[in-house]
């Protein structure tokens, strides 16, 4: 009887190990596909970025909708649940228009690193709208080089204010064939590092918009294009694509089908 007591006890210590090998391995299957992190602009919300999410999912993109919510102080707290199979999206939202990109830098890479340590992926891709932009760029200057961060797999900029929005001096310069502006923004001096840093896995897709005069009213066209300089030719790809008309301002970019369709393509179709 006590030899069959402690067969027993062996082949739950047994089982308990294989199921815990087994959970592990559907925990890690769950997280293989990259996160992507949307960061919305210093004037906008989530209500920005859900356009992005709701054309995925009726892309017929699995999508596990996860929240990060930045307070005042910078604490991050998450939410969500992340199923296996689905590609996770996490929707950012930060509780100050904080207009600091050092601080938004900051705060961004708390968000990745807290998503990192819950979610336990090992890629991403990273989404700015607008100034959003910004915090990920310096987020990328301040901890893209030291393997900090999970692998940057693909980024999307739309209506980046690079050399700044149209209320900065030299936001509109002339751009010369490798995209380096003739005038700089002491901002986009910032980013100047990552010409010899930008991460080489990555691939990017530029979206800006033409209200007209090369403008989508709140950022010159040539400000937003001025990021080629900044990440070719380390990026393994660089593409533009502009829209026009209308509906291409720069609070609507998000909610114009063709950026939609542009994102959900690049992000999650081949």
């Amino acid at each position: 009887m006590m030899i069959n007591q402690k067969r027993l006890k062996k082949w739950c210590v047994i089982w308990g190990i294989l199921l815990g090998m087994v959970l592990t391995s559907l925990s890690a299957s769950a997280a293989i596909k990259p996160a992507t992190f949307i960061f919305h602009d210093r004037t906008g919300s989530l209500q920005a970025e859900m356009p992005l999410i709701t054309a995925a999912q009726k892309s017929n993109v699995k999508v596990s909708v996860l929240h990060a919510r930045v307070n005042k102080q910078g604490k991050v707290k998450l939410s969500g649940q992340l199923k296996q199979g689905t590609v996770p999206i996490v929707a950012v939202k930060f509780a100050k228009q904080e207009g600091n990109y050092q601080k938004t830098a900051t705060w961004s890479y708390q968000v990745i690193k807290k998503s990192q340590a819950k979610w336990h992926f090992k890629a991403m891709n990273l989404v700015g709208i607008g100034t959003g932009n910004m915090g990920i760029m310096n987020c990328l200057v301040k901890y893209g080089g030291s393997n900090q961060m999970p692998t940057l797999v693909k980024q999307v900029a739309i209506a980046g204010p690079f050399n700044g929005t149209h209320i900065q001096p030299n936001a509109g310069s002339k751009l010369a064939k490798n995209g380096r502006p003739y005038h700089m923004n002491m901002l986009y001096h910032e980013l100047l590092s990552l010409k010899k840093a930008y991460p080489q896995t990555s691939r990017v897709l530029n979206i800006y918009g033409n209200q007209g005069h090369y403008s989508d009213g709140m950022v010159a066209n040539n400000s937003s294009r001025a990021l080629k300089y900044l990440v070719t030719p380390r990026a393994k790809s660089y593409q533009e694509q502009v829209v026009n008309g209308l509906t291409a301002s720069h609070k609507q970019l998000t909610r114009n089908p063709q950026v939609q369709k542009a994102v959900v393509k690049f992000l999650w179709h081949k």
